[in-house]
């Protein structure tokens, strides 16, 4: 009977220390804290990323950041504080990026604007062709200057967002209207011309 007590005491002290070990190796949770602006200058290689027809998978185990060329500053829109602390301007030379969603609902309906989400992948080729080409096009940025208030985000640096908006590949353009709800979208890749033919589109309803 001691020998079966004993037995039982050791399977309950084996669960109790397995426990133990799950909970030290759990994830830590979202840390909304995060910036939206990705910081890092690592280069993209076309034949290893999971990319194709102009978008790219989302792959949440990558953390890579991608990185764009910068020249000099353009005009800015007088409507807009861009020299508050919540926006970059260093990131794409022409366009100001609000680095705080909440933040960038409270400019939305303070100007009259559309919020516009840009999802962004770390190993994603075409989300650097959209980057580096599309979104340097005067005509685009004027659009978006004029009509927006623009974020970039990553899958591993706000993972929720991108479920909560059902984004499973990159690049993804998502216009939301001052309340939240979306307007369109624009699935992967687009040169200059057609991606403001879109953006025009979505932001007139």
């Amino acid at each position: 009977m001691g020998k079966f007590k004993f037995l039982i005491i050791l399977i309950l002290a084996l669960f109790l220390v397995c426990g133990i070990v799950m909970v030290v190796d759990a994830p830590s949770s979202f840390d909304d804290s995060v910036s939206l602006i990705p910081t890092s200058d690592s280069s993209v290689d076309a034949e290893s990323s999971n990319c194709v027809n102009g978008t790219c998978l989302v792959d949440s185990n990558k953390t890579d950041d991608n990185s764009v060329k910068t020249v000099d500053k353009n005009t800015k829109d007088d409507k807009i504080n861009y020299d508050s602390k919540y926006y970059v301007d260093d990131f794409i030379d022409g366009l100001y990026f609000c680095n705080d969603l909440e933040y960038a609902f409270k400019e939305a309906k303070a100007h009259n604007r559309n919020v516009m989400i840009i999802f962004d992948g770390a190993a994603c080729i075409y989300c650097e062709y959209l980057k580096e080409g599309t979104l340097t096009d005067p005509s685009v940025q004027k659009e978006i200057n004029e009509n927006n208030i623009l974020l970039i985000t990553e899958s591993s640096t706000s993972p929720e967002l991108f479920q909560q908006l059902d984004v499973y590949g990159t690049p993804t353009t998502v216009i939301l209207d001052q309340d939240g709800n979306e307007l369109g979208r624009i699935d992967g890749y687009e040169p200059p011309e057609e991606y403001l033919r879109d953006l025009k589109e979505i932001n007139s309803h």
